[in-house]
This record gives structure tokens, C-alpha cells and sequence, in this order.
């Protein structure tokens, strides 16, 4: 289903009619990499800043939302599990509070095919985040902001499985080719497609993820400069790791 679904996508892509907000696909690298809990943010930062590549904050920290979407039986997290080479997810993802009116939502598809990946982004017509929410308001939601209908197709066939939050910092190199971004105080919510209860306490995260993005270009460059920090380059999906902690399943 996933290659048929990027295919299709492809199709539409060259349409000036569609609102694609990155209409050309750009794949580049993300390299994720686990920092010891031994660590602090203060050594992490400087780390990051010492490095070669000469990276320097840029924008500003804020907090990350998203909610993510699956298949009944959990495909996308299975596939992601498994390792399979390619493969898709689907979320939507705002900044600031987590809860309330969500003025500027943005429906992103990360497609990920080998060691690279693409993400699609469409402006979403804003919703409210409370008890309320269910399956049904967001296809509401998703079929008003005028998606292209083979996304609009494929977002019909999931359903909200998980709800989390970060704060993130981001740094860019000398050269403007590399991004380093620093995530931590993750928190995972339960979320379903029918009742909600979002006064419970989520469940909290205490890993931080550093993660290395470039483009394809750059990656012989890119070695040089991972190996000038101190955590060990391993695969991490945020979205695995909330599945695991909320719905319990097997690593």
C-alpha cells in the first residue's frame, strides 16, 4: 500500500492547482543519535557547539506537537519496527499548547524510503484539541481543507493513534548545510478514536534525541562531523517509542 500510495502521490505532485507547501521532493538524511542520561542539556549544547561544523542556535525553542495516525492493525508502526525500507507516517503537527484551539495545523507525510526521507505538508483549517475530539471531527477537518484526493484517500483509512509533545531547540551550521536539532521532555498521551480523556497525566520520556539532517550531497561531510559527538548513532522513532510506552507493545 505504501508504494502505491507514494506513486500516487507522485502523480499529483506537478499540479499548480494543489497547495503542496513543498511541492518538489527533497530527500536528505536524518541521523538520530541517543544521548546517555548522564548528559545534561547544558553539555549536550556544548558539544554541539564545539563541533567543527561550527553550529550556532538558531529560531527559538518551542514546543512540538503532533498527533499520529495508523492503520487498525498498526501497519505504518509495524513497518517501522520491522525495518522495512520503505515506508510512510502520518501525523499532523502544530507549536505552542498542546490543547485548545490549534490555529495553524499542518498535515505532514514523512515518506522514508532507505536511508532518506521526504516529508509532504498541507495547511489544515484549524480545530480545537479537547475531550471532544474524535476520529469523526478530524475527517471533518481533513476533507474541508481541500487535500489532494489521493491524500485525502489514504488519511481515510487511519485513525489517531498517538498524541505527543516536546520542546526543541535548533541549531544550524557555519555553511547552512547541516541542522542539529535537540529534543527533550517528551510526553505521550493517550489518544482514541472515539472517547477521550486528556485530564489524565501523559506519561513522560526522559531521552534526549539529537538528530543530524542534511542533504544528499553532504554526506561524506557528514561523517565527520557525527563522529565529533559523544552519543552513538541509533535508530529512534518517537512514534515507536510513545506506541510502546502507551499501548504496551513489543520492542
Amino acid at each position: 500500500m505504501t508504494n502505491e500510495f507514494i506513486e500516487q502521490a507522485k502523480e499529483v505532485a506537478n499540479s499548480e492547482e494543489l497547495h503542496y507547501m513543498e511541492k518538489d521532493h527533497n530527500f536528505r538524511y536524518e541521523r538520530k543519535f541517543t544521548v546517555p542520561d548522564k548528559f545534561s542539556l547544558k553539555t549536550i549544547e556544548q558539544y554541539i557547539k564545539r563541533n567543527k561544523a561550527l553550529f550556532r542556535e538558531v529560531f527559538h525553542l518551542r514546543q512540538v506537537n503532533n498527533i499520529y495516525f495508523d492503520t487498525a492493525g498498526y501497519n505504518d508502526y509495524l513497518d517501522n519496527v520491522l525495518g522495512v525500507s520503505d515506508r510512510k507516517k502520518i501525523r499532523i503537527r502544530w507549536y505552542g499548547d498542546t490543547f485548545g484551539e490549534i490555529k495553524k495545523p499542518v498535515l505532514e507525510i514523512k515518506i522514508k524510503k532507505g536511508l532518506v526521507g521526504d516529508k509532504w505538508s498541507y495547511k489544515l483549517k484549524p480545530f480545537v484539541l479537547d475531550n471532544d475530539f474524535d476520529s469523526t471531527k478530524i475527517q471533518n477537518i481533513f476533507k474541508a481543507s481541500e487535500l489532494p484526493l489521493p491524500i485525502l484517500e489514504s488519511v481515510k483509512m487511519v485513525t489517531p493513534t498517538l498524541l505527543n509533545s516536546y520542546s526543541r531547540r535548533y541549531f544550524m551550521s557555519a555553511d547552512n548545510k547541516f541542522r542539529v536539532t535537540l529534543d527533550y521532555k517528551l510526553l505521550y498521551h493517550k489518544i482514541d478514536k472515539r472517547f477521550n480523556n486528556f485530564n489524565f497525566a501523559p506519561a513522560s520520556d526522559e531521552n534526549k534525541i539529537v538528530e543530524l539532517k542534511y542533504g544528499l550531497s553532504d554526506d561524506d561531510r557528514a561523517h565527520k562531523i557525527s563522529t565529533q559527538f559523544p552519543f552513538r548513532l541509533n535508530k529512534n522513532s518517537k512514534y515507536v517509542n510513545g506506541v510502546n510506552t502507551i499501548k504496551q507493545f513489543p520492542q
